[in-house]
């Protein structure tokens, strides 16, 4: 289910992240100091509308992970990712981690905030 969420994610914000890199070449090959402040603002406003339709992605593979932990026991979790003592701070990175597979990977950061305080490290 996380990895169909990725690649639906992925294929209806093709469109925003072709252009986020078209406007990002183009600021790369100006030297106009007002085209480049213009396309600084289009990378913004576009950057924040990406983030804003990744969000609700974001947490449904958190509360999906949360989830799938609390089926399992400490034991099965140990087996399947060899990790001991997890609580639901370690999946803000595990959703990270996964979502390193966009065309567009947001930073660690973006992500954490986007997490509810109990899904982020400490």
């Amino acid at each position: 289910m996380i990895r169909e969420l990725i690649i639906t994610f992925d294929y209806h914000s093709g469109k925003t992240v072709k252009k986020l890199r078209k406007l990002e070449l183009g600021k790369k090959e100006t030297t106009d100091k007002e085209k480049i402040q213009q396309l600084k603002n289009e990378i913004q406003i576009l950057q924040q509308d990406y983030e804003s339709k990744l969000k609700p992605v974001v947490l449904e593979i958190a509360f999906n992970i949360e989830s799938q932990m609390q089926n399992m026991s400490d034991d099965e979790i140990f087996e399947k990712f060899q990790i001991k003592n997890v609580d639901s701070t370690i999946i803000g990175d595990c959703v990270y981690h996964i979502c390193q597979k966009l065309e567009r990977q947001p930073s660690h950061k973006v992500i954490l905030e986007m997490m509810p305080e109990k899904f982020r490290p400490d």
